[in-house]
This record gives structure tokens, C-alpha cells and sequence, in this order.
């Protein structure tokens, strides 16, 4: 019996902390991958040249010295070649984006570039890109941070129409 009781207290202090906001867990970093734009295809005239998917992040949070919080995060992409005809490396951009963009805290959507060997046709390589600083609006851990493929025009029309979306 004094078990079920200690059991009960105990569930009932765990759900009276569980309402005070300092006590919800908050993830860092917050990295949310844009599914429109995780895949990308790169095309020579109408014959598909290399094919890039954005499938993970690896990443954590840090405090700078001037007590902002940013978070540290390194994309991991699967690269393959198509034909023989193209290039070794494969180029492409990605982009990380807070969705904020006011002037005085100077934070937004941002691209970075990537380069990859594919030495074979037909394989795949899971790279990991170089780790990027994110400034997190507000100091808030688990603000939302939104990444992505940099894609043209016709390059995401390309995924809508092959329904990668």
C-alpha cells in the first residue's frame, strides 16, 4: 500500500512541475529540414546529371560570450553522379533561415556552398557539410530553424512535377 502511495506523490509532483513554464524541455537546436526543397536534381539539356538530398543535421547549442545563443549545426547530404559525362564534384547550396530579418538583430535566411566528389557513377555518398553558426532569435533554444536546398526556378519546378515534394 505505502508503495501505491509513494508511486502516487510521486506522479503528482512530476505533473504539478510540468505545468511551470521553466520546467518544459526545450530542444536545441530546433532544425527543421523544408521538404520542397530537400531534394535537388541537376540537369545537362534534359538528361539528369547529379541528384542531392538533404537527409539530416547533426548540430548543438552554444552561448557566446556576449550571452547570445546560437546553434551550431553541420547538414549531412546522400550526393550520387548520373552519367559518365558529368563532372567528379558536385556543387550546390543550401541555406539555413530563422525567419527572422529585422535590421538591428541581423538574422535571416542565409546560404552556404558545398562541393563533393563522386568519384563513380551510380554511388552514393552520405557527406556531412561544415558546421555553420546560426544566431537563434530571442536566445530561445527551441526556436525553430529552417534548412534547405538552394534550388532555381526550374529546378523546383522539376521536384513538383516528379512529385518530390
Amino acid at each position: 500500500m505505502s508503495k501505491k502511495i509513494l508511486l502516487a506523490a510521486a506522479v503528482f509532483a512530476l505533473a504539478s512541475c510540468a505545468t511551470e513554464e521553466k520546467s518544459l524541455v526545450r530542444y536545441c537546436p530546433n532544425v527543421q529540414i523544408v521538404p520542397e526543397f530537400s531534394r535537388l536534381t541537376q540537369m545537362s539539356g534534359k538528361a539528369e546529371e547529379s541528384k542531392i538530398e538533404l537527409i539530416g543535421y547533426e548540430g548543438y547549442c552554444r552561448v557566446d560570450l556576449r550571452g547570445q545563443t546560437k546553434a551550431v549545426i553541420a547538414p549531412i547530404f546522400e550526393v550520387s553522379r548520373k552519367t559518365a559525362d558529368s563532372d567528379e564534384v558536385v556543387r550546390f547550396r543550401y541555406y539555413t533561415d530563422t525567419g527572422e530579418n529585422n535590421k538591428s538583430a541581423l538574422i535571416g535566411k542565409e546560404a552556404y556552398s558545398v562541393s563533393v566528389k563522386v568519384p563513380n557513377v551510380g554511388e552514393k555518398i552520405m557527406y556531412q557539410g561544415d558546421y555553420a553558426e546560426v544566431r537563434i532569435p530571442n536566445g530561445e533554444p527551441g526556436y525553430p530553424i529552417k534548412m534547405g536546398l538552394v534550388l532555381s526556378n526550374a529546378q523546383y519546378r522539376y521536384n513538383r512535377i516528379n512529385g518530390l515534394k
